[in-house]
């Protein structure tokens, strides 16, 4: 095996941290939220509409690939540093690679898929070099997802509920949420790696839930990986996929509710259009 060649990468970036990113949000008791949802269930049998959480009253998010596109960058940083290690023989990996292997995967769950033979603080110490690479390039180059501000004022027009729930390590979190400008909007962030089980088992949405004090069948998701859609859909919500990367047909077999190219996609706003009209109907008939 290739000796791991160690990278001493550095950032000036230090970002503005809200009060409420410093609490540990994720905690044992989640069995009061319902499990209701099977990430196996066909999709054939669920509807192409958000109006079964009628009346809506929290939002969740992804981070990475979600609010902004940051895959290319997390590529990047993962083909360099891989290479300096002889992974793969020395070549670089492929784009199709790293959608397959490591795309929306948890940090602890990569060290074991890319180094097996590693030991693990090996491994930790090149996912940390890795992380502090992509931060570096981050600072420079994220930008949000196209629509991204109006589906925000949307939400915060309407009184509901936003958490921001990620298997990125805490410090990439905060700074891309600070980054995109959305320190004050999310009333929470939630981290995978800091609840008993990170995506793509339902725990961390399950948290976010918990913690809003909303039902998930209350409650939707935005999603652009399958670990996260499985995570969201067996936490008992439906998800709308992002296809910034993945294909679309892949993420509506995972369990998407229905996939969009970005917020500004139509058949978003006729989903949201028509969720508020079921809201309506059901306040007038209460």
């Amino acid at each position: 095996m290739p000796a791991l060649v160690s990278l001493q990468l550095s950032s000036n970036f230090v970002p503005k941290i809200h009060p409420l990113c410093r609490i540990p949000f994720c905690r044992k008791d989640i069995s009061s939220i319902p499990r209701t949802f099977s990430p196996r269930m066909s999709f054939s049998s669920r509807k192409s509409s958000l109006s079964t959480v009628a009346p809506l009253e929290a939002i969740l998010f992804d981070i990475d690939g979600t609010l902004c596109d940051s895959d290319p960058i997390h590529y990047h940083a993962f083909r360099e540093m891989l290479q300096e290690v002889g992974f793969n023989g020395g070549a670089p990996i492929s784009e199709e690679f790293f959608v397959k292997n490591i795309s929306g995967m948890h940090n602890e769950e990569l060290c074991h898929v890319l180094f097996p033979e590693w030991d693990l603080k090996r491994a930790r110490k090149f996912m940390d070099d890795k992380e502090e690479m992509f931060r570096r390039l981050a600072s420079e180059q994220l930008k949000q997802i196209t629509g991204l501000d109006k589906l925000c004022k949307w939400i915060e027009d309407r009184g509901l509920k936003r958490a921001a729930v990620t298997n990125a390590p805490r410090p990439n979190a905060e700074m891309i949420i600070s980054l995109l400008g959305l320190v004050d909007f999310f009333n929470i962030m939630v981290i995978g790696s800091e609840c008993d089980r990170a995506k793509p088992f339902p725990d961390p949405y399950l948290e976010a839930l918990r913690t809003v004090e909303v039902s998930p069948e209350h409650a939707f998701v935005f999603e652009d990986s399958v670990s996260g859609i499985k995570a969201g859909v067996a936490a008992g919500m439906p998800v709308v996929g992002l296809a910034l990367r993945n294909p679309e047909k892949l993420l509506l077999e995972t369990g998407a509710t229905f996939v969009i190219k970005d917020f500004t996609d139509s058949k978003l706003w006729t989903a949201l259009e028509d969720l508020e009209k079921k809201t309506e109907a059901m306040e007038v008939t209460a």
